[in-house]
Parts: structure tokens; sequence; C-alpha cells
């Protein structure tokens, strides 16, 4: 292919065309691949509940087993408090902590097998100075740390004191660090801190990204500094005064909502609420920490019911499927649900975090699910994708990891950049009502919990993933070959890579141009479409299809008789303006075909050498030539040739590696390959 020289102007003039046109082609295969993926959801769904009819077949037993604490070990039950933040101080005997157990939440199987993991404590953090205490505890706006401030190099706990209360805390998302004051003296005398002692670090308000105070402690028993870290916790979590602000402030069934006694300021009736009805006077630290991590999100309550009295607080607050207390009530503008009555809810911090996430989802948490299911998408397309080059094969797969990535932060940076438009906050708040309703459905608790389960099992989610994508690649594949030469190549129903976008976006242009090698293509692609983007009529070629190629003739060359090129009977014939087919058939005895009779033999037929004159015959119509215009070679005797209805003739490969890269027009005299010539344009 030559040099092609275009102009500036009409470059970039279509520059924006190109890129919706290359959008429309993204949307297209992202819809493809999300059918894929939501095949592959769809597959888990049904086998998760298969596999849980097995043992509810077998035993009869329900999928949400309640155990009586009873059974339970005194280990057992002093973990289960220790998981839920509940303080057992003071209780010795068995009874006592089956009640405390009972008091604090239900027991179910699934929360007593959790007990088994193993709970691996994170690491505390060394802060090399002020700065790094800063960036670290002061600017964190919604979590909780525990710091051990060391004066003089000396701790206020010892080791074993301070592994305690890291392994006590850590369930909850407490971080813990030490903070050495000789390494910077001004924060330790700006702060206040003469001696060595604990702080606290934790959010001031219910808002979002609200100031951090730290509070001091100072005592060195183990003991005495979760109960304090409890105590402070707690206080987040607001006490309900009666019914009656439990009626109007949480559950929303007020006439005049905005006129009563909700606490805290920005009070919204779209919150979600968490209300907890116990007999306990304090909430468990989870519940508190929990307030922490979800600060100006979910509003935290608990109101106090004597024993007794909870089937009147029942009827008054219109909840007859509460039960018996405790009772976790999650609020939401479109649904009201009781806490712990399906799959995976657990009475701890890590399985109402999740439950809470999914109905009240952080950006940052829609930004994580939606990146994780991007480049999911993204593999089930290298998946499709096959090169008998290696290295074709890892460019195109990093192409398209790319370009999904690519175009997923430019659609979010977009999407932050218009949050603040009245139709975009339309829209997230009408996305939220939909979360909300799905996340509190029975079908969405059941999504929630095969997803929780493959995140348990990192390994099985690949492996299946990997498999399933191989296996929709293949039936793909099967289902859309797409056709080279004489031969099927299977290339995966969706294109990749800059070579796919010259070939499914742009129309030929007609030119005669030698066939490249396979180390050449990408470059003589590249040179297609910047030959393309000067073409005014660029989009509007019509696109036609590859079938017609199936109906052109093909035969074997045995030479062209007596009438060569060179013959005088030919050239006679063409000094008399006539057609010199009539000179070439007429030695053979063949009369005359049209072109609807030229397509006697497929293109794909192979007819051996010894055959005899079996497919030896050049179709009638076909002009004598000596030479293949596209390659420029004699032709050799035996070899397969191939005609167009203009009446020239080309090697087979040749031509046909010219018509499957949408060349559509003869090489010579630019007839339309797929179109019959009539006998009045001859």
């Amino acid at each position: 292919m030559g040099i092609v020289r275009i102009s500036r102007t009409s470059l970039y003039a279509n520059i924006p065309v190109i890129l919706f046109i290359r959008i429309i082609y993204t949307m297209r295969s992202f819809w493809i691949q999300l059918t894929l993926l939501l095949v592959y959801l769809i597959i888990v769904f049904l086998i998760s509940r298969i596999l849980e009819l097995v043992p509810w077949y077998k035993n009869g037993s329900a999928l949400v087993q309640a155990v009586d604490p009873f059974t339970l070990s005194v280990q057992q039950l002093k973990q289960l408090l220790e998981s839920r933040g509940v303080s057992e101080i003071g209780y010795v005997e068995k009874k006592d902590l089956v009640d405390l157990v009972k008091e604090s939440a239900p027991v179910s199987q699934g929360e007593v097998q959790g007990l088994e993991a193993p709970r691996p404590t994170p690491a505390t953090a060394h802060f090399s100075g002020a700065l790094h205490f800063y960036e670290q505890v002061e600017d964190t706006k919604d979590s909780v740390w525990l710091v051990q401030v060391l004066r003089r190099g000396r701790a206020l706990l010892d080791d074993a004191g301070w592994r305690s209360v890291r392994a006590q805390v850590a369930p909850f998302a407490i971080r813990t660090g030490v903070f050495d004051c000789r390494l910077d003296m001004r924060l330790c005398k700006s702060k206040g801190w003469e001696e060595s002692l604990l702080v606290l670090a934790m959010p001031k308000g219910t808002r979002s990204k609200d100031k951090v105070i730290l509070k001091t402690f100072s005592s060195k028993k183990p003991e005495s500094v979760v109960g304090w870290v409890r105590a402070e916790l707690s206080v987040r979590v607001h006490k309900v005064a009666g019914v009656e602000e439990a009626r109007c402030g949480w559950l929303g069934q007020c006439a005049a909502q905005e006129n009563s006694t909700a606490p805290g300021p920005g009070r919204d009736a779209r919150d979600v609420r968490v209300l907890l009805l116990t007999h306990m006077l304090h909430p468990p630290l989870f519940l508190a920490a929990l307030s922490i991590r979800f600060t100006g999100r979910v509003r935290f309550g608990m109101l106090a019911v004597r024993r007794g009295r909870l089937a009147a607080v029942r009827r008054r607050l219109g909840l007859p499927e509460l039960g018996r207390a405790p009772a976790y009530l999650v609020v939401t503008p479109e649904k009201s649900v009781v806490y712990g009555r399906r799959r995976l809810e657990h009475f701890n911090f890590h399985s109402m975090n999740v439950f809470l996430k999914a109905v009240q989802p952080e950006m940052n948490d829609v930004f994580l699910c939606s990146l994780v299911v991007t480049n999911l998408l993204a593999i089930l397309q290298t998946c499709q994708v096959w090169e008998c080059l290696w290295w074709k094969h890892v460019a195109q797969c990093l192409w398209i990891m790319f370009s999904y990535n690519f175009w997923f932060f430019i659609s979010w940076l977009l999407l932050l950049a218009t949050y603040k438009f009245s139709v975009v906050s339309a829209a997230a708040e009408l996305g939220l009502s939909l979360v909300h309703r799905a996340s509190l459905s029975e079908l969405g608790s059941l999504v929630r919990s095969d997803c929780l389960a493959l995140m348990h099992h990192p390994y099985i989610f690949f492996t299946t993933f990997a498999v399933f994508a191989f296996v929709a690649a293949l039936v793909l594949n099967r289902a859309w070959p797409v056709e080279r030469g004489a031969g099927v190549r299977w290339t995966g129903v969706l294109p990749a890579g800059s070579r796919w976008i010259s070939r499914y976006l742009f129309r030929p242009m007609g030119g005669i141009s030698a066939p490249v090698s396979s180390n050449d293509h990408v470059r003589e692609e590249l040179e297609w479409l910047i030959e393309r983007l000067a073409v005014p009529n660029l989009w509007l070629q019509p696109v036609v299809p590859h079938g017609y190629v199936k109906g052109l003739p093909a035969w074997r060359f045995r030479g062209w008789d007596a009438c060569r090129g060179d013959s005088p009977a030919v050239l006679e014939r063409l000094m008399d303006a006539r057609d010199p087919a009539d000179v070439l058939c007429r030695g053979r005895g063949t009369p005359r075909a049209g072109p609807d009779e030229a397509g006697s033999t497929p293109s794909g037929s192979d007819v051996s050498e010894d055959s005899g004159d079996e497919g030896a015959v050049a179709p009638a119509g076909m002009r004598p030539t000596a030479e293949c215009a596209v390659c420029l070679e004699q032709y050799a005797r035996g070899a397969w040739l191939c005609g167009l209805p203009c009446g020239h003739s080309y090697h087979q490969d040749c031509i046909m590696a010219w018509l499957t890269r949408d060349n559509h027009n003869c090489p010579v005299c630019r007839w339309p390959a797929y179109k019959q010539k009539h006998p009045r344009v001859e």
C-alpha cells in the first residue's frame, strides 16, 4: 500500500463521528458480555438453591436453624458474647451466660459455626510523627482509633495486656496504634499528654466526615479498657425515650413527623434507621461500632422495653412481626424488616456491616462493585479472542482490559462531574430506592448470601468463572465463525483491537494492493484506517454480506487453449470491439453462458489433478488473462482460479483475501462482485 496523504482538517472532522461509533460498538459489546455474566450468576443461584434443598430434604430442617444456648459450652457462650461486644464480667454460672446471650440476640447455627473460624488480629500501627498521626487518626472520619501513648519510652499496658485489648476490639473494626512522644514532643505537649495513657479517637457528631474528638484513659487493666471503649461508643446509639418517639421519629408513623421529637439535627424521612428493642440497658458493642462506620448514612437507636410489656409495645408500634425481644428492626422509606431471620444475618459486626452496605451503599462501595463487574466483563471478552500468534493474542487481551477500564473511569468522572445536577440527583435517588427494595426482599437476601459465599471461597469462584467463560466463548465462536479465504478461522463473536475497528466500522476504499503477510497485517490496517479518515462518504457506504462469495465460479487453470491473451484471433476480436470470450469458448464447444450460469463450481470445491477435465473448463464470460492482477504473478497450470461477474479472473486465494476484507469491487474494473452484470452494460 502506498503512502496516503490526508489533510489534517478532514482527519479532525471525522474524530467526533469515530468516537460516537466507537461508543456504540463498545456498548454493544458491553451488553453481550453483561448477558453472559447474568447467565453465570443465574447458574450459581440455581446451584446454590439445589445445594440448600439437599439438607432440607434429608433432615427437614429450615435454612436458618435456631440453636438453644443451653446446648453450647461455656467457651462457646463466651465467644458469642465477645463477638457481639457484650460484657460477661460478673457472670460465672452457665445459666447466667445463657440468659445474657438470649438478651443480646437469638443464636443461629451459622453464627455458632462461624466461631470456629480463626480470626486474625490486624497489625498495630506505629506512628512516626505528628504528621503521620494527623493523617491516619484525625483525618479518618468514619473509623475508631485506640492509640497507646508512650511517655519516656514506657507504655501504660504491658505486651500481654495490649495484645488482649487488641484482640477484643479488632472484631469491631477498631484500629490500634502506638505513638512514642520521643518522636515528636510538640504533639504530646499540645495535646496535654504528660503521662503514658490511651487515646480513643472517633467522630464527634452524627454527620458524615464530622470532626474527630480525642478522649483519654489511664487504667492498666485490659477489662477496664474494653469496658471504657464500650461505654464511649454506646453514646452514639440514641436512647429512644418512649414508644411515641419510636413511632414518629424512627418508624415514620406520625402525620406531623416534622414536629416529632426525633433526635439529632438534619433528620430526614428518607434515612435508613436501625432500631433495637431490648431488655438490656446498653447496646452491644457491635451495634455501637456500626454507628461509627455508617455515620451520616444510617441512624441507630435503642428502645429499652421492660419485661412483660413487649406485647403492648408491639401493638402500639403496629409491628406484630417483631416476635420476642431483642429485635433489630431495619426501617427504610420503602420497607421495614426484622434483621436476623434470613441466611447469613448474624448478630456481629461483619454480618450486619455487609447487610447495611447492601441496603445503604456508599459511593465508594458502588465504585468498587462496578469496577469488579467491569473487569469480569472484560475477562469474558478476552476469553473470546483467539490469535495464532501469541503476541497478537496478548496485545488484544491487554487492549480489551484497557478499553473497558478506560471507559469505566471516563463514565465515573462524568457521573461525579454532573452529580449535583437535579436530573442526576433524582436518578440517584430512584436508584437508591430500587436498591432498598431489592436488598430487603427475599430474592435480594438469597443473592447476597450467594455473593458472600463466593467471596469466602475465592478459588471456587475463579475456577467456575474461568470454566464458564471458556465454555461461553466456545459456544459463541461455534455459532458465529468468521470466514477467511477458503477456510474458517475461529476468532470470536466480538472483535477486539485496532484491526477490528477498521473492519467493522469502516468500508474499504477502492484500489489495488497485494495481500500482506501476517506480520505486516497490523501496520496495513493502521494505514487503511488513516486512509479512510479522509474519505467524505465514509459513513454512507452500505454493509455488504459475505454470502455471495460462495456462488462465485472457480476452476483449475489448464490454459486458454489456442486463444491465449496474445492470440491473433483474440486481438482481432478486440479490435472489432467484440467480446473475446466467443473465441475462447469456440475451441471447447462451450456455448456462451449468462451470469446466472457461471456459478456451477463452488469456491470451496476441491477437484484433484487426476479428475480429467472436471472443473478445468473456464466458465463462459471469463476474459482471458495470463496473470493475477492482485499478486501480479503468472497463472500456473493446475492453479485454482476464481472469476467475478464482470469477467475478470484471479487466483482464488488472492481474490478471497481481497473480498473478505470488505473490498467488494473488482480490483480492475471496480464492478461490484456481488452484482450480476447486465448485457447492456457489457
